[in-house]
């Protein structure tokens, strides 16, 4: 359902952290507040009730979310791009798994009918109200991203890591550069950097595979660019080709250019 790369992203240890620190701060407001009726539980149980729903909750957006961006990159599609809508759409998903677990965790078995569907209400209304104030929080009162589009903010961060890592390995003296892009000649592989190029024993296929779907795009049979590289789109009659200051310039196939658009490349 979800690439292995993205959920490998949406569980690095900084986002997790990130994550922990939301839910703290979730189930202390919500064990003072003590809504629908739960200030007559004593104050530990209280909490450890809404921990319980926060942690169901919050494992069920985080495999729905991973699951949204993984098709969108499928797709050509850019995480960035989805509105307040989609934080919406993906709690009502998340509902559809979280909300039977609390349910049994709150009642220890399935209520009647109506008292299932006043639950539901309020858990998804809840949890809309909970997502939308959190990723309005993260980005500040002029720009409310999204919750998907704050997680894609860490797959950028998680891309940065591996292309610094693939350097460390691979061209030691090109360490804490930026990569650019990567250049097939034969059995070597061309790294090119905004520091300069290496000359290395090793395939594309087997370097792009390293780097991680999250890191870059191969535009070209012998060209991979960094997602984070922001070419310049040059066209040369019928053909694209993306060019980086120093003169590089790669050429972009025709079977690409949707993907290069979808990045926002051409």
């Amino acid at each position: 359902m979800n690439e292995p790369g993205v959920m490998a992203q949406l569980l690095r240890p900084a986002e997790l952290r990130r994550r922990g620190l939301l839910m703290a701060a979730t189930v202390l407001v919500l064990t003072f507040l003590a809504p629908w009726g739960t200030d007559r539980l004593p104050p530990m149980r209280r909490a450890c009730g809404w921990l319980a729903m926060v942690v169901v909750w919050e494992v069920a957006i985080v495999l729905v979310v991973g699951a949204v961006l993984a098709w969108r990159r499928r797709h050509g599609r850019q995480a960035a791009c989805l509105g307040p809508g989609w934080t919406v759409a993906i709690v009502m998903i998340a509902a559809v798994p979280a909300v039977p677990l609390c349910l049994l965790a709150t009642f220890r078995h399935i209520p009647s009918a109506a008292t299932c569907a006043v639950f539901t209400l309020n858990s998804v209304g809840l949890g809309a109200i909970i997502s939308l104030l959190r990723t309005r929080w993260r980005a500040g009162p002029s720009e409310a991203a999204p919750e998907a589009a704050a997680i894609a903010m860490a797959l950028a961060d998680g891309a940065r890591g591996d292309a610094d890592a693939f350097l460390a390995r691979h061209a030691p003296h090109l360490a804490g550069t930026q990569l650019l892009a990567l250049e097939a000649e034969d059995h070597y592989l061309r790294i090119h950097t905004d520091a300069g190029d290496a000359l290395v024993l090793l395939r594309l296929r087997d370097a792009v595979e390293g780097l991680g779907a999250e890191s870059g795009l191969q535009v070209h049979r012998s060209f991979w660019v960094a997602r984070d590289a922001a070419p310049l789109a040059r066209r040369r009659g019928q053909a694209w080709a993306l060019e980086f200051a120093g003169g590089l310039s790669v050429p972009v196939s025709r079977a690409n250019v949707a993907a290069c658009r979808a990045e926002g490349w051409l």
